[in-house]
């Protein structure tokens, strides 16, 4: 697989986040943790490439929202996947409104996530494919 990109998940961990990280690791996918909107920023100034970010809807200095402000002021345009543990239509309405690239809750299977590391990165960003399973 081509190294073209990272993923970035800002995450306080628990299962969610487990789950999501299994599918990403399996397929070979770069991974790097912020468990923190301050982490999340220091990561995304030091990137040199353009990278997704999956965030957790709540963290412990912030929440989605935070993470989403601090994409928009990357240097590149970095696409904010929302990770919720539930199905919320009213937090998938807002995310999507406020700019979010995604909404998505458990379980991950790769084939899913690897569809949406491409629509999340068809505008600019270049991201490996997720390989077969």
């Amino acid at each position: 697989m081509q190294e073209a990109g990272i993923v970035l998940m800002v995450s306080g961990g628990g299962m969610t986040y487990l789950a999501l990280r299994k599918v990403l690791d399996e397929a070979g996918v770069q991974v790097h943790l912020a468990g923190s909107c301050a982490e999340a920023e220091k990561i995304l100034r030091a990137l040199k490439i353009p990278a997704v970010l999956f965030s957790d809807t709540a963290l412990p200095d912030g929440t989605w929202l935070d993470v989403l402000s601090l994409a928009t002021q990357a240097r590149w345009r970095v696409p904010v996947i929302v990770v919720s543990r539930v199905v919320d239509i009213n937090l998938y309405i807002s995310a999507l409104e406020y700019g979010a690239s995604d909404f998505i809750v458990p379980p991950f299977y790769r084939q899913d996530i690897s569809h949406v590391l491409m629509c999340a990165t068809q505008k600019g960003a270049v991201m490996p494919r997720l390989a077969a399973a």
